[in-house]
């Protein structure tokens, strides 16, 4: 007799709080797991173990209660399972023929005996495959008629799955043989996690192996893993080479890829790989992946948001990466030829119509002769661009920087202009965790972008009721930090604004920086120097009241700085003090040498004048004049870092006189060595090296030697201090943009 299922199991059951996965050829286990739980949970597990026997219509109303209880089953059954699973079972009548059916697809005897499969047996082969020994292969074959199927190890990969991601000169030829000693085999076996060879291939960047496999059989690049097809790895692993991506992205003609969440998932990888032109393409293709928000994660713009160095503010450029930029309009052109073949000649609707177009376009002998082959010539020179572009990349690395961070730019653009046409509080939902994430990591372009799409969210703010500004703040991002300088009179509404601790903006830059922020500076002492640059920069666009508003804590802005840089401030003194005390000893030996030689000068001195011997030698002009300097220079040295020593280490002193302090002492002493040195060659030059190039050449060389090393160890702080106390600063107005 049937058991009845009362009413409530039907309205209340939610499969997703039970099975969280759906099931796919590689997770049956962990699947059945979880479908088993349901069914226990809700008394229906014997419609598919077969406690619970199949009714026949004659059975009357009973029979009726049987049915509909075997398709709520089934229906729970078949709601859990991926597409390429469920081709395979619709046509099942009960719960318990799909259960069986199931089993049989997804829990193959080879999988279940795994732990007694001798792998031992099949070593020799994975060796060759790993090798790329054909000939060995070829004979275990002879012995083994089904080995090439047979998996070589306890993830299930074939000798295919091997080969293809061999790194060695036999492998294209071991594969090649392969492939074709295979001849009636649709090449489609998969291993533990449901990968084919073409994944593999798709994986390590294998175009020649992926084009072997495609044209034996056209349906693998439409054969997918729990929604994860070929050419989601191809994306995955697409920073390598690009090529296999764009071979599988002709040949991938199952829509499902592109679409849902197997799309998302696309769009995703392509950005983790800086693949943004290609993310743009698909985009463009289907503009709904833009719109998803089915979770946070989800967002292809939160995701172009957190990658940092997607654009040029989170870039480390050096001097000639940054020269790069001032080749705008070049880059520009180049980049839109590119970007129009990407539009134009990647993922077609319909390959035979993309075929007949082309046909059309094909010049004929009439009268639309003229304008086809204007059309072919503008073509071409887009192609002629595209071409001399990927030329210049080669020659000039710069431009390969600048190229992503456009390609970059234009993601974010275009994935903007989709969620334009959605309601506020859809683009809300979209838009406003990017902008939060985009201000968090500094990337002022995506925030720029989003804000002049959505001028309202500027005024969005998180759960703690923090704006753009206040993370830029609380995260030391001075590029989005200086769009406050691009604002109207509409930043002063925006400066005052505090979050739910009562915090202001001054009070947030009282709190000590993230590490990653004060690692960009050299030395504790510059550390305090630029934290309390910031603390000044944003005093001075806080309303004057604000200075002494309380937080929640009672706490003014001064006393959060105090209290959150006590233990930095220390640590600054420590540093200021050791750096003067080494350079203090280096410049009294300076000192002690140059005294030393003004009064026992080179060549000793004439018994009958008391004058020097080479006095009347221009070099020794030169000696005397060096060695007077040197002395001097290290004198006021060691007067400078003495005054370091003794100084009262107030948090003011940070921001200019302790930096100007010891950059006169490291100046100095830098400047004291050096004609320390000069002093020296010349006392050289007058004893014994007159007239004897042997002798002038090496000191020469070798005299550079000290100046070198202290340019290589000490010039980059110096550099550091002299930028960060008398240069242009991080903060003000970079741009003459208008940004809201």
């Amino acid at each position: 007799m049937a058991i009845e299922i009362p009413n409530r199991y039907l309205l209340t059951v939610n499969e997703a709080n039970f099975v969280s996965i759906k099931l796919s050829k590689s997770n049956y286990s962990l699947w059945k797991a979880q479908i088993v739980c349901l069914l226990e949970s809700q008394e229906l597990l014997g419609f598919v173990d077969g406690t619970i026997t199949s009714l026949l219509e004659t059975d009357g109303f009973d029979y009726l209660q049987w049915k509909k209880s075997d398709r709520f089953v089934k229906g729970l059954i078949l709601g859990s399972l991926t597409e390429q699973v469920l081709r395979d079972v619709l046509d099942k009548a009960t719960a318990r023929d799909v259960w069986l059916e199931l089993d049989h697809i997804c829990n193959p005897q080879f999988e279940e005996d795994s732990d007694e499969e001798d792998y031992n047996r099949y070593l020799p082969l994975y060796r060759a495959s790993l090798d790329g020994t054909w000939e060995k292969a070829e004979a275990f074959f002879s012995r083994e008629n089904n080995a090439s199927r047979a998996p070589l190890n306890s993830f299930l990969q074939t000798a295919l799955h091997v080969a293809v991601g061999a790194k060695n000169d036999n492998a294209k030829h071991f594969v090649e043989k392969l492939v074709a000693s295979m001849e009636d085999d649709p090449l489609d076996m998969t291993d533990c996690l449901g990968s084919t060879p073409l994944h593999y291939a798709a994986r390590f960047g294998n175009l020649h192996a992926a084009k072997l496999l495609v044209a034996r059989n056209k349906d693998l690049p439409n054969i997918g893993c729990d929604g994860l097809y070929p050419i989601h790895d191809a994306a995955e692993y697409g920073y390598n080479s690009m090529d296999v991506y764009t071979y599988l992205l002709g040949v991938t003609t199952v829509l499902d890829s592109y679409t849902g969440t197997s799309g998302i998932r696309l769009l995703r990888r392509l950005i983790h790989s800086d693949m943004y032109d290609f993310a743009t393409e698909l985009v463009t293709k289907h503009p709904d992946l833009a719109k998803n928000d089915t979770d946070e994660r989800s967002s292809a713009l939160k995701e172009l948001a957190m990658k940092e160095f997607a654009f040029r503010s989170g870039s480390r450029l050096n001097c000639w990466q940054r020269s790069g930029s001032h080749l705008n309009c070049w880059q520009r052109l180049f980049f839109s030829c590119q970007l129009q073949e990407v539009t134009h000649e990647r993922i077609p609707d319909d390959i035979e119509s993309v075929t007949n177009e082309r046909q059309m376009l094909k010049p004929k002998s009439c009268w639309l002769s003229p304008i086809c082959e204007r059309i072919y010539f503008i073509t071409a020179i887009k192609k002629l661009g595209a071409l001399l572009f990927d030329v210049l990349i080669k020659i000039a690395p710069p431009l390969k920087h600048n190229k992503k961070h456009y390609n970059a730019l234009k993601l974010a653009e275009c994935l903007c202009e989709k969620i334009e046409s959605l309601s506020h509080d859809e683009v809300v939902s979209i838009v406003s965790r990017p902008l939060l994430e985009a201000a968090r990591y500094g990337s002022y372009e995506l925030v720029e972008i989003i804000v002049r799409k959505f001028p309202s969210l500027v005024h969005f703010t998180d759960r703690s009721g923090k704006n753009i500004f206040h993370i830029a703040i609380e995260h030391r991002c001075e590029n989005v930090f200086n769009l406050v300088y691009q604002m109207s009179q509409h930043r002063h509404q925006l400066m005052i604004s505090i979050d739910s601790s009562h915090n202001t903006m001054l009070h947030l830059a009282g709190k000590l920086a993230p590490q990653n922020k004060l690692n960009l500076v050299s030395g504790p002492a510059l550390h305090m120097q630029r934290e309390l640059q910031w603390f000044k920069a944003v005093k001075k666009l806080v309303p004057p009241s604000y200075w002494e508003f309380g937080n929640n804590e009672d706490k003014i802005p001064a006393e959060v700085f105090t209290k959150e840089h006590a233990e930095l401030k220390i640590n600054g003194e420590e540093w200021m003090k050791a750096t003067a005390n080494s350079c203090t000893i280096a410049a009294a030996l300076v000192a002690t040498i140059a005294f030393a030689a003004a009064i026992t000068v080179p060549g000793g001195n004439d018994n009958e004048s008391g004058l020097p011997i080479f006095s009347r030698n221009s070099a020794f002009s030169m000696f005397a004049i060096s060695n007077a300097a040197s002395l001097f220079a290290s004198s006021t040295s060691m007067l400078v870092f003495l005054s370091v020593l003794t100084s009262r280490y107030a948090e003011e002193d940070f921001l200019y006189a302790l930096p100007r302090s010891l950059i006169l002492g490291l100046f100095t002493l830098f400047l004291s060595i050096t004609l320390m040195t000069l002093s020296f060659s010349a006392t050289v030059y007058l004893v014994s090296g007159q007239r004897k190039s042997y002798v002038l050449v090496p000191v020469a060389i070798l005299a550079c030697l000290p100046i070198i090393s202290f340019v290589l160890m000490q010039f980059p702080l110096l550099a550091a201090l002299i930028s960060s106390t008398y240069g242009r600063g991080i903060f003000g107005k970079k741009s003459n943009r208008p940004f809201y």
